[in-house]
């Protein structure tokens, strides 16, 4: 990547496909963010990148991508596919750009602590958020090929008549109108997601969901 294209792509700002980082201080930081494109639609992070775009590069990019690319083989599971270049800025420093790809086998994890199961986050605009129990869910199904036959029955009429009226509905709203075990609830919302029934919004503290519409 030429500076030129650099300079255009940070003047956009971060976003759904664009993370920036100034420092490689704290790797594990930055596999979050890596993890979360690659279990989304993939996409571009720049590190010697301010939050507020201005580029002022690594002095030792070749020891920071040591480092990160250490932490990417130590905590991801299955791992990430990307590509990292230096896009020199000045005679002695660079940014370093990681391009990820979106897994074929989803979800990958964080893995903070080897002998945990480890986080899975997704990419929502400008923010990586831990990806919830339904998310993970979809993930998983979404890839597989497989179809998931619907039963459409007293519950699932409930969950529409609500929708239809408020717009979308929550996990615990669900439970709470259809009388259902968190369990239930949250297969029957599942379900209805992969089956493009229904589409997931992802939140920070609680997901909701809505009808889809097929364009």
């Amino acid at each position: 990547m030429k500076l030129q294209e650099l300079e255009d792509l940070v003047s956009k700002g971060e976003g759904q496909l664009l993370e920036f980082k100034l420092k490689a201080t704290f790797p594990k930081k930055i596999v979050k963010e890596l993890v979360a494109f690659a279990n989304s639609n993939g996409g571009l992070l720049f590190v010697g990148v301010d939050d507020n775009g201005r580029i002022s590069g690594l002095k030792f990019a070749e020891e920071d991508k040591f480092e990160i690319n250490n932490a990417i083989q130590s905590n991801t599971k299955p791992r990430i596919r990307y590509q990292s270049e230096f896009i020199p800025i000045t005679k002695k420093r660079s940014v370093l750009c990681y391009r990820i790809f979106e897994n074929r086998r989803k979800p990958s994890y964080f893995l903070d602590n080897p002998e945990k199961k480890g986080i899975a986050y997704v990419r929502v605009n400008d923010k990586s958020i831990q990806a919830s129990r339904e998310m993970v869910e979809i993930l998983k199904r979404s890839k597989n090929n497989k179809s998931y036959p619907v039963r459409l029955g007293t519950k699932e009429q409930i969950l529409f008549r609500y929708i239809e009226e408020c717009g979308n509905i929550t996990l615990s709203k669900f439970m709470e109108i259809s009388e259902l075990s968190r369990a239930k609830a949250s297969q029957i919302l599942v379900s209805l997601a992969v089956s493009n029934i229904l589409k997931i919004e992802i939140g920070e503290k609680t997901d909701s969901f809505s009808m889809k519409i097929n364009e």
